[in-house]
């Protein structure tokens, strides 16, 4: 015996199949309807003044070059014509305060 399962009768069956198992499946209660359901609420969030300064913080930074080209040009012209001094008082007081803040 051959099964058609393209016929319109085998479509019928196979619907009310369907909705004799949503109807089971649903404890005997009334039927499944296709009404849209409620949506819930969308979830929000607002950001804390900090969180806001920070983010500004972060975008300025991300803008801002991580070399002061203008600087590098003055020390290399300071260094050419032989103006450029070191101080090494002041090179010696930094070392110390950067070694005082590791240990």
């Amino acid at each position: 015996m051959v099964i058609d399962l393209n016929s319109s009768s085998s479509h019928q069956a196979l619907s009310a199949r369907e909705k004799v198992s949503t109807q089971r499946s649903n404890g005997g209660a009334a039927p499944v309807t296709n009404a849209p359901a409620k949506q819930a609420p969308k979830d929000t969030v607002e950001l804390s003044d900090t969180a806001k300064a920070l983010k500004a913080a972060d975008a300025t930074i991300a803008n801002t070059p991580d070399i002061n080209s203008d600087r590098v040009a003055q020390i290399k012209a300071a260094i050419e014509d032989g103006s450029y001094s070191v101080n090494s008082g002041r090179v010696a007081e930094k070392i110390l305060s950067f070694e005082s803040l590791l240990g």
